[in-house]
């Protein structure tokens, strides 16, 4: 990775992490999921990115991925454990960082074990060292503290305009995962649980993301209306939200959005719920692996 893209890199993260600790001080019960979300969005903007996906606010059992619709009336409950999900993006760099706020002191050492584990996996992570490695650190935090490790969520490799490049950071220890590569960035995402350790898919969807730009059977409109969403977001995952200025009927919007995924131009990201209904905590930050250190970026 070059110089000014690492710096690039840099100011998406002081930006992330900038827009994360505002929203999570926002985080509060009666408090509207969408405010929480308009509010770290339009921080990433004016400081000079773009977000790198939706807004994420998942509470208690959700694990990932809700992310309030056009015109959402959700609220944040009492005591109940918050995680704030957010991203940044200059020019395709993107940086991902995750905080849970808990709103209910039963729940504090669960938060802590997540916490604490993200620590874990980041004196472990270097360039060369084994990927497995990252994911034995982790388990042995979370289940230090009497919890579980969400097997089937964790980190990933980040590459240009490419949130989940296709390496898989776990949650547990796995063998032949391969190793941390130097000049890469990843996202480091404990998840810890008191249910039953892994997520299943919800029937709700907040988030999508372009699947493939030459779907051979859109109609025209479909294909003006893909090509829309291109130009406004490229690759990067996104929200009905964004485009609540493509149409002014949102009924509309979410029929064309539910169209272009069944023809498969569009890929749908599930709300993610933990199987058994168990508290789900979650910390993340993004980090670069150099040489001869490795650099957290979104602290």
């Amino acid at each position: 990775m070059e110089i000014d893209e690492i710096e690039l890199l840099r100011r998406a993260g002081k930006i992330a992490s900038k827009a994360r600790d505002f929203g999570a001080k926002m985080i509060k019960p009666g408090v509207k999921v969408i405010d929480v979300c308009d509010t770290v969005e339009k921080i990433i903007e004016e400081e000079g990115a773009k977000p790198a996906f939706p807004c994420n606010l998942s509470i208690n059992v959700e694990a990932a991925h809700y992310s309030p619709i056009i015109n959402d009336t959700k609220i944040i409950p009492e005591n109940a454990v918050v995680k704030l999900d957010i991203g940044a993006h200059i020019n395709g760099y993107i940086t991902d960082t995750a905080v849970t706020v808990s709103l209910d002191p039963k729940y504090d050492k669960l938060v802590e074990a997540s916490r604490e584990a993200l620590q874990a996996a980041i004196r472990t992570i270097r360039n060369g060292v084994d990927i497995g490695e990252i994911g034995r650190h982790i388990e042995r935090t979370i289940k230090s503290y009497g919890f579980k490790p969400i097997r089937n969520l964790g980190g990933h490799l980040i590459r240009r305009y490419e949130l989940h490049a296709g390496i898989f950071i776990p949650n547990v220890y796995g063998r032949g995962l391969g190793k941390i590569m130097e000049g890469s960035t990843y996202a480091i995402e404990p998840f810890a649980t008191d249910g039953e350790g892994y997520v299943i898919e919800g029937k709700e969807v907040t988030i999508y993301s372009i699947k493939n730009l030459n779907t051979k059977s859109l109609t025209e409109d479909e294909k003006k209306f893909l090509t829309s969403i291109y130009e406004k977001v490229n690759m990067v995952p996104f929200s009905e939200r964004w485009l609540s200025n493509m149409d002014g009927n949102p009924d509309k919007v979410r029929e064309m959005l539910k169209i272009l995924t069944r023809k498969g131009a569009l890929r749908s990201y599930p709300v993610l719920l933990e199987a058994k209904k168990g508290i789900v905590a979650q910390f993340e930050h993004t980090v670069l692996v150099l040489k001869d250190r490795v650099e957290v970026i979104t602290e």
